[in-house]
């Protein structure tokens, strides 16, 4: 099966195809995806554009409002830099629209989330570190070194 550099920009066809679940948030059918995945919108940090982006859930809070995602191109996700300037505009959970704020995760929170992840699911953690082109050594002090280069955020719905 090939495998795709998450660490460049997608282009094409492939693109397109990652860009695919937003036109399913934007008809209301998000709840397709369960609590898996989960559409921002936001803004860019130099345009002001509005933008989409599905991210998939890492982990969250105990009691539900919050929401891990990871930058699995790294820091330098547009996404990523947009909603550490500007915040979120909304956050969709299934079909239903929210507000939210977000707070970026130290590594070693970041590490703990990803290792519940893993034990979850194991077979999509290891395709993903294969993915975003990142591996470690399986202790926990490596985790912590991988989250530094993997960014996490935490989306907090508000309403």
């Amino acid at each position: 099966m090939a495998q795709f550099n998450m660490r460049s920009k997608p282009k094409g066809l492939f693109k397109w195809f990652l860009h695919a679940p937003s036109f399913i948030y934007r008809a209301r059918l998000g709840f397709v995806f369960g609590r898996r995945l989960l559409m921002i919108e936001h803004r860019g940090r130099k345009s002001g554009a509005r933008y989409t982006t599905v991210l998939e859930v890492a982990g969250r809070n105990p009691n539900g409002n919050e929401y891990m995602v990871t930058s699995g191109t790294g820091p330098r996700a547009d996404w990523y830099l947009n909603i550490l300037a500007n915040g979120v505009e909304a956050v969709w959970i299934g079909s239903r629209r929210h507000h939210g704020t977000v707070r970026p995760l130290e590594p070693t929170e970041s590490a703990e989330v990803f290792h519940r992840y893993e034990l979850a699911h194991p077979r999509t953690a290891e395709r993903l570190e294969e993915t975003m082109g990142v591996s470690y050594d399986g202790t926990d002090d490596g985790r912590v070194d991988m989250m530094r280069k993997i960014p996490m955020v935490g989306i907090t719905i508000t309403d």
